[in-house]
């Protein structure tokens, strides 16, 4: 067998172990621990809403519920696996664009070490899982655009329908689609077919709720959150606070690979310039609606937009290792764990910080925000069961929390659940 067809399965193999090890180690702060009382209770949603993710959330049911499957593993599986997939995904996504295994390699690592996938895959989310479908339908998007046979196009619609019932976001994906639509419109019979296969599954949802009595709006609104509206409220100076945040997002992502984008970009629109426009639109859509969405935990919602963003660096790294031996660089991306590390202990040693620490210490403080790893973590349900005070707003997720040990106390001692 040739050892080149064994990359992505070491790749899937070695992230898999990393993201085991680093996951949490007690039910992390954030939404995971009402996703985790869904599990616990073993009733699948009968509802497609932006809160419900009706497709993650109704394969852990059945993975508790008929594989026995305990409803922390579980979720825990359902980030790691995925997560360890996502990035053999995205090595078969670059490698689309270039030839040279060790750049992909490389930038497969550098997504995978990035602080938002790593964190995603580290705690109870459905990003991770979200992720699968998106790189499937990048990957075949860039097929068809090479190849339109009705494979390509067939499986392209399908993903991205697939996609909505993971995370209502990925209609951000839709204008990329409309975009790959126009520019094959030659291939008429093939793209019927495909927007056919689109609309039907992702009009299901509107059929789903019409069925679970509720209103066909709330397949995009969630009816509690004010965050569509907040959005739209924003003031100027919010707004540029919003894309400097994104930005320094990107950098502490990314950190000295943002260096190689403005090659990426010459070199995509000069080398790939009928994949340029499909690009673009991917990245931007995903990109402005994260870095504007009025959510505290937004950073999550780049994802999307980060695959472009390696995907990018890949093809700058390729671009100057014509000029430069950049081979060297493969082994920088081991070292990223020790920015996370170095970043921390500079954070923490500064006065400004001190009261933020303070305040967070709940969750952890600073580890909690800027090392992506869980591991030995404090878990929201001591932390309820403790009765311990803080100013942010817990109340949900103490009411989540509870009910959660309810269930839990008809198995388990108090005693082990609060190792949970």
């Amino acid at each position: 067998m040739n050892n080149k067809k064994l990359i992505p399965f070491f790749l899937f193999l070695f992230f898999l172990i990393i993201y085991y090890f680093s996951s949490f180690s007690k039910v992390s702060f954030g939404d995971g621990i009402g996703f985790l009382l869904d599990v616990e209770k073993e009733s699948f949603t009968d509802q497609a809403t932006p809160l419900s993710h009706f497709l993650y959330l109704n394969t852990a049911f059945f993975l508790t519920k008929y594989c026995n499957v305990d409803s922390i593993m579980t979720m825990r599986l359902m980030s790691i696996v995925p997560a360890a997939l996502s990035i053999t995904l995205i090595y078969n996504f670059i490698k689309e664009f270039i030839s040279e295994n060790w750049i992909a390699i490389s930038c497969s690592i550098v997504l995978g070490l990035s602080f938002t996938f790593w964190r995603s895959a580290s705690t109870i989310e459905v990003y991770t899982f979200n992720a699968i479908w998106i790189i499937f339908f990048l990957i075949f998007s860039v097929k068809s655009l090479k190849s339109p046979s009705l494979k390509n196009l067939l499986l392209t619609g399908i993903f991205l329908g697939v996609s909505m019932w993971v995370h209502i976001q990925n209609i951000m994906l839709i204008p990329a689609y409309i975009v790959l639509i126009y520019q094959l419109r030659n291939s008429r019979k093939n793209i019927f077919i495909s927007a056919s296969s689109f609309a039907l599954i992702f009009s299901s949802m509107f059929l789903v709720n019409y069925l679970a009595d509720i209103h066909i709006k709330y397949t995009f609104l969630t009816g509690t959150g004010t965050w569509i509206e907040d959005t739209f409220k924003q003031g100027f100076s919010e707004l540029l606070k919003d894309i400097l945040k994104s930005f320094l997002f990107l950098v502490y992502n990314f950190n000295i690979f943002l260096i190689f984008i403005p090659w990426g970009i010459h070199e995509i629109f000069k080398n790939y310039r009928n994949l340029f426009p499909f690009i673009a639109i991917s990245f931007l859509f995903n990109f402005g609606f994260a870095t504007f969405y009025a959510v505290s935990d937004n950073y999550v919602f780049f994802i999307p937009s980060y695959f472009i963003i390696i995907l990018i660096i890949s093809l700058g790294i390729k671009s100057l290792n014509m000029k430069y031996n950049l081979k060297r660089l493969q082994f920088v991306t081991f070292l990223i764990p020790l920015f996370y590390i170095g970043s921390h202990r500079i954070a923490s040693s500064l006065e400004a910080t001190k009261a933020f620490q303070q305040e967070k210490a709940y969750k952890g403080g600073l580890s909690y925000y800027m090392l992506p790893w869980l591991h030995n973590n404090l878990g929201c349900i001591e932390f309820t069961l403790d009765n311990k005070q803080t100013n942010d707003n817990v109340e949900e997720l103490r009411k989540q929390s509870l009910e959660f040990v309810q269930i839990r106390e008809k198995y388990q001692n108090r005693e082990e659940i609060m190792k949970l």
